[in-house]
């Protein structure tokens, strides 16, 4: 089984680091896994220049020049809706932000078992409990098409794809959509890949959560299972990672010395497990609501940006919590007749 990877990359960010940690913990669990990386031939000059430790893992390259004036982040997302061409064969892509679990030799009997075509659900869960539903369905109406009445929505960081001539329509048609979609700003790929895949339906199989383990949205059911960890760095609120592997400290490291730091090449052996000491489950809905709400995200902003303003709100709550849990025990005590006791 062949394993691709998709990198843009220049020295102006940490995708080459979460690349080599990638097919580092690959390699640690599937010595023999075939790796190609694809890339442009800017990040091909890149990584020429001194990024030297992935060729140590014997990862094959495949450089081609993509739109001369195109943004980078645009280039990633050229080259992942075009990988069915310049490839040959079977292949099992993998997102760079990424951290292999076991031993992925298994990927083969998705071949055997006849699968053309697969990916995951998107956060593992349905579009009517997504946290993003709105904006997955506002993107495919603004294209022109319904993939959301499926109720299904696939990530597109995990991607099994036979060499067949229905996956090569697939891609085509991905790549299709996703320049229709830029022209309108819908510069994400997921939206084109969901609609290539409604119109593929027959082509398509969908993978147990196992194989793309996103652990910032519902992944936990799928962990200790897991094949392929995915800790979407760039889809969380926070911008401290509770992964370990999904640090800054760590790939700064990995950026000034151009190796992997020993306590993070430790932590490969049981990624699992790889979680900082002080994490909470949160699951309740009422909770999860207020998380996913952008009233959350400019509280978080205001914490890192705004400090005393953070702690002055924080303190007023703390006063209104107060004097609303007075009269709501006060009321309560009322209709109980006083015989009811509150800590």
């Amino acid at each position: 089984m062949q394993f691709l990877y998709v990198l843009a990359s220049s020295e102006n960010d940490f995708y080459y680091e979460q690349f080599l940690l990638s097919i580092t913990s690959l390699k640690f669990f599937t010595p023999n896994a075939d790796i190609i990386l694809l890339c442009d031939s800017k990040t091909k000059e890149t990584l020429a220049a001194g990024k030297k430790e992935y060729e140590k893992l014997n990862c094959k390259i495949i450089s081609v020049d993509a739109p001369a004036d195109m943004l980078q982040i645009d280039v990633s997302r050229w080259l992942k809706t075009s990988m069915r061409r310049f490839l040959s064969g079977d292949f099992l892509f993998v997102d760079c932000d990424t951290v292999i679990a076991e031993d992925l030799s298994s990927s083969a009997e998705l071949i055997k078992s006849g699968i053309k075509f697969a990916a995951c659900l998107d956060k593992h869960s349905l579009i009517s409990r997504h946290a993003l539903s709105d904006n997955i369905i506002k993107n495919e109406k603004k294209l022109g098409f319904n993939a959301y009445f499926s109720d299904r929505h696939y990530n597109s960081g995990v991607i099994f794809c036979a060499d067949a001539p229905e996956t090569h329509k697939i891609f085509n048609r991905w790549h299709e959509l996703w320049i229709f979609g830029k022209g309108k700003n819908i510069s994400r790929d997921q939206t084109s890949f969901n609609i290539a895949i409604q119109e593929n339906l027959s082509y398509f199989t969908e993978l147990d959560g196992i194989w793309n383990c996103q652990i910032g949205f519902n992944g936990l059911p799928y962990l200790s299972e897991s094949k392929i960890i995915h800790y979407f760095a760039s889809d969380l609120t926070f911008d401290s990672s509770p992964f370990i592997l999904a640090s800054n400290e760590t790939f700064k490291q990995m950026k000034e010395t151009g190796l992997i730091p020993i306590d993070v090449q430790k932590l490969l052996g049981n990624p699992r497990a790889a979680f900082v000491p002080e994490s909470r489950i949160i699951a309740d809905e009422v909770t999860l609501l207020v998380i996913h709400s952008s009233f959350f995200e400019m509280i978080c902003w205001i914490r890192k940006k705004i400090p005393p303003l953070f702690h002055f709100m924080n303190s007023f709550s703390s006063f209104l919590k107060k004097i609303v849990k007075y009269f709501l025990i006060k009321s309560s005590r009322k209709k109980s007749g006083g015989t009811e006791y509150y800590y």
